[in-house]
């Protein structure tokens, strides 16, 4: 079982292996004179204080399940594993953020570092993890969210669920197909449109179809 509590003590110790360049006296960075807080600035230098979690996912962003990778090893974990499903004309593949091997089963962990945290799993994250669960045959696996803002915690357990690995093959099979074509598949609409890079093709596009 992986909770909150062990999520948040891998941190802890991945902070306290954090180096920090310490500048002499004679010495000030713009990041320090342009602190909001002098007194702060003053602290940080002097203290020589580590990152705190929250200013630790600041500074690691995304890539924080790699800062974590050798606390991970430490506590008996493979990490950035490979997984793979051939599946005919291609194949599905997938890299676990970290797996734990125990007595022929054990579990898989799975980071997301998000804005807030979800009330329950985002069904794309839960795809995500169901066919990485498949595909190393083991039958747990833990959604883990961090917070970007405030570096709170939520880990979901998940269930091997063998329905939400078919979901996704027909996924797969549908971009396997349109790649094949060179024919964009049907746009997908939800709040994730006002933030995609590609949403004025995307417009353009539909706008198009539709007249037909």
């Amino acid at each position: 079982m992986v909770t909150e509590v062990d999520v948040n003590r891998w941190i802890l110790r991945a902070l306290n292996s954090f180096s920090l360049r310490l500048l002499p006296r004679d010495e000030i960075s713009v990041s320090e004179a342009a602190n909001p807080c002098l007194r702060r600035a003053y602290y940080q230098r002097v203290r020589a204080s580590i990152p705190t979690p929250v200013e630790f996912l600041k500074l690691v962003g995304e890539d924080i399940h790699t800062r974590l990778q050798d606390v991970l090893r430490s506590e008996g974990y493979r990490v950035e594993v490979g997984v793979s499903l051939n599946l005919g004309e291609f194949k599905l593949v997938g890299r676990v953020d970290a797996v734990k091997d125990v007595d022929g089963d054990g579990h898989a962990l799975e980071f997301k570092v998000v804005e807030e945290i979800p009330e329950k799993p985002y069904e794309t994250h839960l795809l995500q993890l169901q066919a990485y669960l498949q595909m190393l045959g083991i039958s747990t696996g833990f959604l883990i969210y961090i917070a970007r803002a405030d570096g709170r915690v939520k880990v979901f357990r998940v269930s091997r669920d063998r329905k939400a690995l078919k979901k996704l093959i027909e996924r797969a099979r549908a971009l396997h197909e349109a790649l094949k074509n060179s024919t964009p598949p049907p746009p997908e609409k939800g709040p994730w449109c006002n933030h995609c890079p590609y949403r004025l093709s995307c417009y353009k596009t539909t706008s198009v179809g539709d007249s037909k």
